[in-house]
């Protein structure tokens, strides 16, 4: 976590840096997302259960390659998940010690990932002082952590990073305002859906994808 944190800060100070430039066609822009996150399944065997309410957090370079259009690069940490009832017998893999899942047990699943979202960004012209805009695009994602909770209590927080992908992609549609406040800075606000692609876990039971919707906030400089 310690190269993530740097990684992160990194990138921050990078986006600041060229905010601070002066660069006409580079926005940099920060958010904090609130998110509902549940899990799908294309097996009768393993049905969604919940959702999870968590944070995505990041930052994003929009470079503007006209006046209205741009390419999204961003840079975060995306936390998902959600409940998935087993009615099958299942086994996760914990630091090397096998835990089982009996039938009829819901687990939770929390994972948390690097998001590196990628897309156009598509806005109007500026009207009063809002701006709109639509944002399409895909999210190639590094697991970083997964943890698995029993609903009855059987097992908690156990770590079942060797049993979950390390990569994932998905796709995001998103639309929003951008509020000017004043010279370049502008308030951010809207809403994204996210959709997986590729399965989460290394389970051949079941194709388990991720969705999410979330709350888009931010700040733009």
């Amino acid at each position: 976590m310690n190269l993530m944190r740097r990684l992160f800060i990194t990138s921050v100070l990078l986006g600041a840096l060229l905010a601070l430039n002066g660069q006409s066609n580079i926005k940099f822009s920060v958010h904090a997302d609130p998110q509902f996150a549940w899990l799908s399944s294309d097996e009768d065997r393993l049905v969604p259960d919940g959702s999870i309410f968590h944070m995505q957090t990041g930052l994003s370079m929009d470079l503007f390659f006209d006046k209205n259009y741009a390419f999204a690069l961003g840079f975060g940490i995306n936390n998902l998940g959600g409940d998935l009832r087993y009615t099958d017998s299942t086994m996760f893999v914990s630091k090397g010690d096998s835990i089982f899942v009996m039938p009829g047990q819901t687990v939770k699943h929390n994972l948390q990932y690097l998001d590196i979202p990628i897309g156009l960004k598509l806005k109007t012209e500026e009207l009063g002082y809002g701006t709109f805009f639509l944002q399409i695009g895909f999210n190639p994602m590094i697991n970083i952590n997964a943890f698995a909770t029993e609903k009855g209590g059987s097992f908690e927080k156990e770590n079942i990073r060797e049993s979950t992908n390390l990569f994932n992609l998905g796709y995001h549609v998103g639309i929003g305002i951008e509020y000017r406040l004043g010279g370049s800075t502008a308030a951010i606000g809207g809403i994204r859906w996210t959709s997986g692609l590729t399965d989460v876990t290394d389970s051949d039971k079941a194709n388990i994808t991720m969705k999410a919707i979330s709350i888009h906030l931010g700040i733009l400089f």
